[in-house]
């Protein structure tokens, strides 16, 4: 399937795929040959999806400053306010020009540092009707507290949460947090009246992306959770 449009803002690259005449966006920033398969869904719904490409992961989707996992990368840096500035200022101009009408949805979903932006982003903006944390790094330095204290903006209805069921198993001490981290959140949104499901899947982390993003889009757009080959339970 070929793109509607192709284009850059600021050190980014966006992808969209879909028509003119969608009523939904969902902006997505992981590359789109990680999830190209996802594009076939905007021929089912009145989608489109915007794919974004080019972040520093460790920059641009941290929401504070803090120590990195890995010997090789570098620390995290705390952009995500930035980021989310380019997006709304930018990225999100640009794609909704392409349609015929102003956007009805705004959903904003991500895998691993994006998925954790996903939920950062709702606490800092208004502009989403609902958010996808698939694999997100959610076990990230103090932000389960963070989110007890910053609620997601009113305007988001809807959340979904994944993980690979290995992912705990991780040897560093701060990422095997994630899945006592990620019930913790599911359970905070559930009480404050968000709709808010969580889904096992089979494997690791970064596995089965285009599959485990499909689940998410399907469940935000029909509040229907939908089960891929490699899916395990809902919670």
């Amino acid at each position: 399937m070929n793109p509607l449009a192709t284009f850059t803002a600021g050190h980014v690259t966006v992808s969209v795929f879909g028509n003119k005449k969608a009523e939904t966006v969902i902006y997505i920033p992981i590359p789109v040959t990680e999830v190209m398969e996802t594009a076939h869904l905007t021929e089912e719904f009145p989608l489109l999806l915007a794919f974004i490409d080019g972040m520093d992961w460790n920059r641009d989707l941290s929401p504070w400053p803090a120590p990195k996992v890995f010997r090789q990368e570098e620390d995290f840096s705390g952009k995500a306010d930035d980021f989310l500035k380019l997006l709304e200022e930018t990225v999100f101009p640009k794609v909704e020009g392409l349609l015929e009408s102003p956007v009805k949805k705004r959903i904003l979903a991500g895998i691993s540092m994006s998925g954790l932006f996903a939920l950062y982003g709702g606490t800092k903006s208004d502009d989403f009707d609902a958010l996808a944390s698939i694999s997100g790094a959610l076990w990230y330095d103090d932000f389960t507290g963070y989110l007890e204290t910053h609620p997601l903006s009113d305007t988001v209805r809807r959340v979904y949460l994944s993980l690979g069921n290995r992912e705990k198993k991780t040897k560093n001490p701060r990422m095997a947090r994630v899945e006592t981290a990620t019930l913790a959140i599911r359970e905070l949104f559930t009480k404050r009246g968000i709709e808010t499901i969580y889904q096992s899947n089979q494997g690791n982390h970064f596995v089965y992306g285009a599959e485990r993003l499909e689940e998410a889009i399907r469940f935000l757009l029909t509040g229907k959770p939908w089960k891929g080959p490699h899916s395990l339970s809902i919670l």
